[in-house]
């Protein structure tokens, strides 16, 4: 498990605009927020794909979770995240709407978690089965 601290890096060099007003210490205490929850979702460290090449689920899920909780932030704290079109000269502004869509479906970096969720965490592991006599 990598040092969270050495994960900031990472985050802001995957999305630099996301990133770009964000301390270093407020992602530190983001991504000190998220890595327990990524554990309980059970990622292991290391996975492997299917080629047999080691895939560091852990540290993917922890930055692709705290991506995602900063995009749905900035969304909704500056307003700008869901604005589909906007108008000048009567000042209109049209939002999305994502009332609809589940909590992972709102910005790409949630996609990619529940992705890796489904192939290594608890999301691939059946929760019940019917078992033949």
């Amino acid at each position: 498990m990598s040092d969270v601290s050495t994960l900031v890096d990472k985050i802001k060099a995957l999305s630099p605009e996301l990133t770009a007003n964000t301390t270093d210490e407020t992602l530190l205490a983001l991504l000190t927020q998220v890595q327990p929850i990524a554990l309980a979702d059970g990622f292991p460290e290391v996975a492997y794909n299917n080629a047999g090449v080691p895939i560091h689920a852990l540290d993917m899920a922890t930055e692709y979770l705290a991506l995602h909780l900063i995009a749905l932030n900035q969304a909704l704290g500056d307003g700008k995240g869901n604005v589909t079109s906007e108008q000048v000269a009567v000042l209109k502004r049209t939002y999305a709407d994502v009332s609809k869509l589940k909590l992972w479906q709102r910005s790409p970096w949630g996609q990619l978690y529940l992705w890796l969720y489904n192939l290594y965490g608890n999301g691939s592991q059946t929760r019940y089965g019917v078992i033949q006599h």
